[in-house]
């Protein structure tokens, strides 16, 4: 947990892209996610004949933890609800594949 919290007090002032960079390259991340032994789609149909689609995980976690959070809100801060009072999400699954 220190070297997580570590990137982020070296990067408290810097630059958003460097901050991105390291978390994603970050030995914790790889565990956390299900990227550190996952193949690509263009891998596994070379060496299986099976076409798989990409793990979205790493692209879930950054949009909730770092970019748009996981649903739309206010000018306040209070979330969006739709007409039956339920939080707008900010994507779906379309947007990540």
């Amino acid at each position: 947990f220190l070297h997580y919290y570590d990137t982020f007090v070296h990067h408290a002032f810097g630059n958003y892209g460097d901050i991105l960079r390291e978390v994603t390259f970050s030995p914790q991340m790889g565990e956390n996610l299900s990227y550190l032994y996952s193949k690509s789609g263009a891998y596994n149909f070379e060496n299986t004949g099976k076409f798989t689609f990409a793990d979205e995980n790493y692209a879930r976690e950054i949009m909730q933890l770092f970019t748009v959070g996981l649903y739309l809100l206010n000018i306040d801060g209070t979330e969006k609800l739709d007409e039956n009072g339920e939080p707008i999400l900010t994507y779906t699954n379309y947007e990540i594949m």
